[in-house]
């Protein structure tokens, strides 16, 4: 879907869009990105408790063990001067237990660059669906990295686009009016607002529309 499509739709529905983002969230990300900032998230246990409620480790099946290693890659990447994104997929891939399901790994590596680096997007269901993307299923570990890193890099320019040319305007004034003073990343944003769109499965209700468009 191109993107002009998409911010069309959620401009036409920002105010139910931004009314479904709770204040109860915002403010578990302040703390998240509060935390991650004061020190080693290996030991802050406020830190960790924040971010696996915020992005649902707990929702998913992550064990503890898992969780460990996972906020270990975390501190690791943190004191990198570059995020090697292909480099935390295989690192995830070799720590995952989930079903064996790899849409897990872009999802979670997303989360992990995007908490050191707020100018990356999350890689979600509610993303996929919006950019109509497809989890790779069926093929070697090599193959699905390079579908993720393509998927990746087509989020990253859509979100840019967004950014770049202010395609959101009422969206993000809504949401800067409900979170005074919020203090998040206008990518950051983006991913509240998408998630929301993805969960009231908005979406659905315009098929017909973008038949016509496309």
């Amino acid at each position: 879907m191109k993107t002009i499509e998409i911010t069309t739709i959620i401009e036409q529905n920002a105010r139910q869009l931004i009314n479904n983002i709770d204040s109860e969230s915002i403010e578990l990300y302040a703390v998240l990105k509060s935390e991650f900032e004061k020190s080693d998230v290996t030991k802050n246990l406020k830190f960790q408790s924040a971010f696996s409620s915020f992005y649902g480790l707990d929702n998913v099946g992550f064990d503890d063990d898992f969780k460990e290693k996972y906020f270990k890659l975390i501190e690791h990447y943190r004191n990198l001067t570059t995020l090697d994104i292909e480099k935390v997929f295989i690192d995830l891939q070799r720590i995952k237990n989930f079903e064996d399901n790899d849409s897990v790994i872009l999802s979670f590596a997303s989360k992990l660059m995007c908490t050191i680096d707020d100018s990356i997007p999350i890689y979600d269901k509610e993303v996929c669906d919006a950019f109509s993307f497809t989890e790779p299923i069926d093929v070697d570990f090599a193959m699905v990295i390079d579908i993720l890193m393509d998927q990746f890099e087509i989020l990253q320019a859509h979100f840019n686009e967004i950014v770049e040319s202010n395609l959101l305007p009422v969206s993000i004034r809504l949401f800067d009016e409900k979170f005074k003073g919020n203090n998040i990343s206008m990518i950051k944003k983006l991913d509240f607002i998408f998630w929301s769109f993805g969960r009231l499965k908005i979406l659905e209700t315009h098929i017909d529309e973008l038949k016509v468009l496309n």
